[in-house]
């Protein structure tokens, strides 16, 4: 099947994920999933369930507290987390098998935005490594934590730099049309 079939196809099954309450189907896409993958399948799932516990955690523990005060189905929550790491997991795949900038080709509009997004989140995780290395070689590691003298230069020459290339892609998104603010 080609790329953009499978986007088509990922689409469906996300909207008919949204769709259907049902916890076992939940578990069998899940399930699907992870067969697909073969030899990555516990690498992508171990990267979906992170960003589930990162993302939806804070939508779990406020249903918790909010079941505190006003009775709600336990059967509810489980589902909705379910259903994330399903979608996560999907979503996590079709990234895997698939070059979304052939799939985009048929507009120019969206292939330019994925490309300057690419470009952005590439660029992050590049300066996120070499912060890393930074912090590793003033003598800062996972045993050892890092004092707040170290990592404060760190973060505001961080979030500086990203702001300033955020601000350049989106002078140049506005300069070929794609923004109208």
């Amino acid at each position: 099947m080609s790329e953009k079939r499978w986007f088509v196809f990922y689409l469906f099954t996300i909207v008919l994920l949204g769709v259907i309450h049902n916890v076992w189907l939940m578990i069998g896409v899940i399930f699907l999933a992870l067969l697909v993958n073969k030899e990555v399948k516990w690498r992508i799932f171990k990267k979906a369930f992170l960003a589930l516990v990162i993302f939806n955690g804070t939508v779990t523990l406020s249903y918790l507290l909010y079941s505190l005060f006003v009775p709600i189905e336990n059967s509810v929550l489980l589902l909705i987390n379910l259903r994330a790491l399903a979608i996560t997991l999907l979503t996590f795949t079709l990234m895997h098998h698939i070059n979304f900038h052939k799939v985009l080709t048929f507009n120019h509009t969206l292939s330019i935005l994925y490309a300057f997004t690419y470009s952005q989140m590439m660029h992050l995780k590049k300066m996120l490594q070499e912060y890393y290395f930074g912090l590793k070689s003033r003598g800062v590691t996972m045993r050892s934590s890092a004092k707040k003298e170290q990592i404060k230069p760190l973060l505001e020459t961080l979030f500086g730099t990203m702001l300033h290339k955020s601000n350049e892609q989106s002078l140049g998104l506005r300069s070929r049309g794609l923004l109208d603010d």
